[in-house]
């Protein structure tokens, strides 16, 4: 079940790149590569969970995946996650179902009569070898006002 959240903003520090819609499966695992190859340059044992924005153009996808970064570290590029109210859904578990998942959010936000915003972004709460023990949280942003 889907929940209404807000959003607080945040800067952070990772990898920004545009792509093309039709081989974002193949390349945003990479980016998660670089990112985790960037902590270990920098010696990073912890930065609070790895989030990822994905903002739709056409047929491109911006992609925004980083960690909360207070100071620019090497590395890293420095970028703000916007803030805002948002339809979330917490996922435990794979995500082998991501696509469905947006489908339902999307359904979930024109049954309740909201506008959809920009972003939709995915918080990795929890990431284990188990894939069963995942805690991720899905959301798509909305314009409308929280009641």
């Amino acid at each position: 079940m889907a929940d209404l959240i807000q959003i607080e903003p945040m800067k952070m520090g990772g990898i920004v790149r545009t792509i093309p819609m039709i081989t974002r499966m193949q390349l945003i695992p990479v980016l998660f590569e670089r990112l985790d190859d960037a902590l270990d340059r920098a010696s990073v044992f912890y930065a609070g969970p790895q989030v990822a924005l994905y903002r739709i153009d056409g047929d491109e996808m911006e992609v925004r995946i980083g960690v909360p970064l207070f100071q620019p570290i090497e590395g890293f590029e420095m970028f703000d996650a916007p803030g805002g109210n948002a339809l979330c859904q917490r996922v435990l578990g794979p995500l082998d179902n991501l696509p469905g998942i947006y489908r339902s959010l999307t359904d979930d936000i024109h049954a309740r009569g909201l506008t959809r915003g920009t972003w939709a972004r995915e918080v990795y709460r929890f990431i284990a070898r188990d894939a069963a023990l995942n805690v991720t949280d899905v959301s798509i942003d909305v314009t409308d006002s929280l009641h």
